[in-house]
């Protein structure tokens, strides 16, 4: 996993070098397509308010997977990994730290506002401002306008990194709150990750909107060194689904040792049912399960994450396993989070289902054919020679 964190300043653009060392004394929106380095700039920022004095600053993110991977970047660069948290553990321990009691109800959505309304009430009640010297969101995209006015009250200074064709969550839009809230919007242009076969794919799920910049021309992918790959299967079930994926991860594992490689669904109850199937497999050893309630850290050697779409969240892998994929019609966003899916993986990536997929899907899966010749008539009424 060591090919996802920088090593040496020398592998920066000069737009990434420009946002680590930017004046402490302001806030930031940093934007840019995924690929682009937004992560790794968010620790290595944190790393450069650390070393300037700023002690009190919190990297708060939104999964709890997310936060295991930021946590071997953490390593990576000599970052305290105490400072990296979750927004739901941030708010515990903020209320916490006042003494303020919760009882949070079991619902994410319910929840959230919950902790939400509970930390506004804090904040009036204790007249609180400028608590931490600064916040620093990841996936800053998914988080509600009166979460975005709630850390920056909070914080004397915010740095957030987002991209709006990643927001997976059914809540308002916050891009224009944080623009309100910070001093200076910074847009990365250039992505680094994502090889063209898979860019040409998040195109195409990405061009319902007139204003999307698309990530093929602005791609510096290895190519040459790696060349990416993108393959579907219309299988019979779920466990023929993970049948061909293990497979493929044997493969694999011997193709990009030490590399993480990854497993995904939209469902839970898929991502277990796919994961029970590897956990009986000579893969197990390799494999760790990332869902709610099952977390472990990414420097277990185990190099196999199975997971939600949702749990990939802000993850890059070499390979992707994307399955049940014509469960995607369920969710709300689905475009943003097949769009976020595809665009965690680096190089090779692979869609599997059993049904009938999305119609954008499927489009996007043929931008990668040549057209073919225009039907017969004999065609259309079901006639062959």
């Amino acid at each position: 996993m060591n090919d996802s964190w920088w090593v040496e300043q020398d592998e920066l653009d000069d737009d990434q070098k420009a946002v680590i060392s930017l004046p402490l004394e302001g806030s930031y929106l940093i934007v840019g397509p995924p690929g682009c380095g937004k992560t790794n700039l968010l620790l290595l920022r944190a790393k450069y308010m650390s070393l300037a004095g700023l002690s009190n600053l919190s990297v708060i993110v939104f999964t709890r997977t997310l936060r295991e991977f930021l946590l071997a970047g953490g390593r990576q660069y000599s970052f305290s990994p105490s400072k990296i948290q979750t927004c739901r553990k941030w708010q515990q321990e903020l209320l916490k730290q006042y003494g303020v009691q919760v009882e949070p109800p079991l619902d994410f959505e319910k929840q959230r506002l919950y902790f939400l309304e509970k930390i506004r009430e804090l904040i009036s009640t204790k007249r609180l401002a400028n608590v931490y010297d600064a916040i620093l969101l990841d996936e800053a995209q998914d988080y509600l306008p009166e979460e975005i006015q709630m850390f920056r009250k909070l914080a004397r200074t915010l740095f957030a990194v987002g991209h709006s064709k990643q927001k997976i969550y059914a809540v308002p839009d916050c891009m224009d709150e944080i623009e309100s809230q910070v001093d200076k919007k910074l847009v990365l242009r250039f992505h680094y990750r994502i090889g063209v076969k898979i860019c040409k794919i998040a195109d195409a799920l990405a061009k319902d909107t007139t204003d999307y910049e698309v990530l093929s021309t602005t791609s510096n992918y290895n190519e040459t060194s790696r060349p990416s790959s993108v393959e579907h299967f219309r299988c019979r079930d779920i466990d023929d689904q993970a049948d061909r994926i293990i497979e493929r991860l044997g493969l694999q594992l011997k193709a990009y040792p030490d590399e993480l490689l990854g497993v995904v669904c939209p469902t839970i109850d898929e991502a277990v049912r796919i994961w029970d199937r590897i956990s009986s497999s000579p893969l197990s050893q390799f494999a760790l399960l990332q869902v709610s309630g099952e977390h472990s850290s990414f420097d277990s050697g185990k190099t196999i994450m199975v997971s939600t779409l949702h749990g990939s969240k802000g993850i890059e892998v070499r390979a992707m396993h994307m399955a049940s994929c014509e469960y995607l019609s369920r969710f709300r966003h689905q475009r943003n989070l097949a769009f976020t899916a595809v665009t965690r993986t680096k190089t090779s990536l692979s869609l599997y289902y059993a049904g009938d997929i999305p119609g954008y899907l499927e489009r996007a899966l043929s931008s990668l054919q040549p057209l073919p010749d225009l039907p017969k008539l004999d065609d259309v009424f079901g006639r062959t020679n």
